[in-house]
């Protein structure tokens, strides 16, 4: 089996770091770009605890020595090295814009919590649903006055707003490698304007949220 653990544009700059089972990491070339693999007898990976860590040690790996780098998701692979780039074939123009849209970023992740007991109050009917409502809409307001300073600061973002009663805020950032520390600059004035809120900023990290790939149908 070849298992892939990321796309990187070419040429792949292979860092020194072993794959699942201590395999040997490499790059197959296939079209318009490379993909990072080690290869196995066995037909496919256990998802095991020691094979998830390392898949994304050689991700991290790869993007702190690569400009562009679509990771894998965790399990995928290809019979071959030829299935490998017949597959690749087939979605080259997706996969090299994706490197493209990631090309010189970090990601970054950011979480604001609210604090305890802003749960709404035991109610009946009708009251209870519109202080659940107004509660919603607080956590709105508040998570896009939140989000848009850092979104000014990253080339995306995605985020989930009100996941629950005290998460008000869960989101990524595509910041390029040059402004993480312009960023969090920023993540700590939201956080002094804020001090009733627990802010906290995560990364950096491969783009996982913006470009994550599916490696057995890549």
């Amino acid at each position: 089996m070849v298992y892939v653990y990321a796309f990187v544009e070419r040429p792949a700059s292979v860092p020194d770091v072993r794959g699942i089972g201590d395999a040997r990491v490499e790059a197959e070339a296939a079209p318009g770009l490379d993909v990072v693999i080690s290869r196995h007898e066995a037909p496919s990976v256990e998802a095991s605890e020691p094979a998830v860590i390392a898949h994304a040690r050689v991700v991290e790996a790869l993007a702190a020595s690569n400009e562009a780098v679509l990771p894998a998701r965790f399990g995928g692979g290809h019979a071959d090295a030829d299935g490998l780039r017949a597959a690749v074939a087939e979605r080259a123009s997706e996969l090299t814009a994706a490197l493209a849209r990631v090309r010189g970023c970090v990601e970054l992740g950011v979480r604001a919590l609210a604090p305890a007991g802003q749960e709404v109050a035991a109610a009946s009917g009708g009251a209870y649903m519109r202080a659940r409502l107004e509660q919603r809409r607080e956590a709105e307001r508040l998570a896009e006055e939140l989000h848009a300073p850092l979104a000014e600061r990253a080339r995306e973002a995605t985020r989930t707003v009100g996941a629950t009663p005290r998460l008000l805020l869960s989101a990524a950032y595509l910041v390029p490698k040059g402004e993480v520390t312009e960023f969090r600059e920023v993540v700590e004035r939201v956080q002094a304007e804020h001090a009733e809120l627990a802010i906290v900023c995560t990364g950096p990290w491969p783009a996982y949220s913006f470009a994550t790939a599916e490696a057995g149908s890549a």
